[in-house]
């Protein structure tokens, strides 16, 4: 990155950098329950508002949509927040606190103003948490070793989702739709509880990455970052192929079945999805130490070129047993954009004062691509068919890639100041 890069050098310090380079064994209990906490309801929020609020499907869409769209006006202000304040140990609790809080106003108001409330609180919670764990992560175990650290923490989290979802399944019989509810408060209240037993990072957390003397980046300077917008970009056409493939399979399956698939696609996308989480816990471990060995580059490439080969697989395998290596495939692309996505984000934004605004900002532009993804699939399947409609959705993750090599090349003729607090090589390798 050109001009952050000119810049950490030219102030001539030592990069704020004074971290221990193992996070402490609660920090793993902290991604294990947050990971329930984080999402909210999650994929349980439309079956809640049916059955417990009996609310039609065009509400409960506009209310998702609602919920998304200001879900990614706060990202970046999210970040811009935490590189301000630092603290991300409080910063994570305050927003968990806020997840719970949005989701009880939800609950317990059952009207349209409380729900709405509710899902703008839980957007302003999400949008904190995400960038204060990134830089959490960093305070422990400092830039060098970021990425197999958060590989760890992906392998937690996804640990945690698949916990929180079994909870759900063996207590929805007796419970129903309030089961989700109870999971995310027990995982709540487990989650301040390791807060407050976590040690906090040491260490200079604020403006983490300047160089000591020196000013964050400017607004104006920020727009003009290169890498930090083709990364960003990279990001939003591979989710917009990849967000919409797994329910439009299930979509798929429901409507024509398969061989054995017959009055079952529930139970299949279940297990589905168990298998796909719990390949990403693989990939998640296996990734984070990759990355910091080879770059991060290199897998965001390998990345997308996986999800073509997954769309091709998804256009012609109809039966129900293709749905296993389509989500193994799936562990492989999106867990490992999962895990490399903050570390990279810091390499491209390493000396600018400014590492959670710019992950903030490119999960918000990610987040358009996976928004737009269902419409792009729907509106696909209504024009040329299923088997087109996949192979259609392929076509993103090809510009992806692309503008993954793109990004290899503008840092590769990049030539920082050697050393492991230089910006750009561990990424461009």
């Amino acid at each position: 990155m050109e001009a952050v890069s000119n810049d950490a050098r030219a102030a001539g310090g030592t990069l704020r950098e004074t971290a221990p380079r193992k996070a402490p064994p609660g920090f793993a209990a902290v991604n294990f329950f947050l990971a329930d906490v984080a999402g909210g309801l999650g994929p349980f929020l439309p079956t809640w508002f049916a059955e417990a609020l009996h609310w039609s499907p065009e509400g409960i869409g506009l209310l998702m949509t609602v919920g998304g769209v200001f879900g990614l006006a706060f990202n970046t202000p999210g970040g811009a927040l935490v590189d301000r304040l630092g603290r991300p140990k409080l910063m994570v609790m305050a927003g968990s606190a806020l997840i719970l809080l949005g989701v009880a106003t939800m609950v317990i108001g059952h009207a349209l103003p409380f729900v709405v409330a509710g899902e703008i609180i839980q957007a302003v919670g999400a949008a904190v948490v995400g960038p204060a764990m990134a830089a959490a992560t960093l305070g422990y175990v400092g830039r060098q070793h970021f990425p197999s650290q958060q590989g760890r923490n992906a392998a937690w989290s996804n640990a945690g989702n698949v916990s929180a979802a079994l909870l759900v399944f063996l207590g929805a019989k007796r419970f129903g739709a309030n089961m989700p509810l109870l999971v995310l408060a027990g995982m709540a209240t487990l989650t301040l509880v390791a807060l407050m037993l976590l040690r906090p990072p040491s260490g200079a957390i604020a403006r983490m990455g300047l160089a000591a003397g020196s000013k964050p980046m400017g607004w104006r300077d920020f727009v003009r970052q290169r890498p930090i917008f083709i990364f960003a970009l990279t990001l939003m056409f591979f989710h917009l192929g990849n967000a919409a493939m797994l329910p439009l399979l299930g979509l798929r399956l429901a409507h024509f079945g398969g061989q054995g698939a017959a009055g079952n696609a529930t139970r299949w996308m279940s297990i589905c999805v168990i298998v796909s989480q719990i390949a990403m816990i693989a990939v998640a471990l296996v990734v984070g130490r990759l990355a910091e060995r080879y770059g991060r580059i290199p897998l965001l490439i390998g990345a997308c070129a996986i999800l073509p080969v997954r769309a091709g697989i998804a256009a012609f395998g109809i039966a129900p047993v293709w749905l296993f290596p389509i989500e193994i495939l799936d562990a492989m692309g999106a867990g490992t954009l999962g895990v490399i996505t903050p570390p990279l984000a810091a390499d491209l934004s390493w000396g600018s004062g400014r590492t959670q605004t710019v992950l903030g900002f490119v999960m918000t532009v990610q987040g358009i691509g996976a928004s737009l993804s269902n419409a792009l699939g729907g509106t696909l399947i209504g024009l040329i068919g299923w088997k087109l409609a996949f192979l259609g959705l392929g076509i993103p993750p090809l510009i992806a890639l692309g503008l993954a090599f793109t990004l290899r090349r503008i840092t590769l003729t990049v030539s920082p100041r050697s050393g492991p607090t230089s910006p750009v090589p561990d990424a461009r390798r």
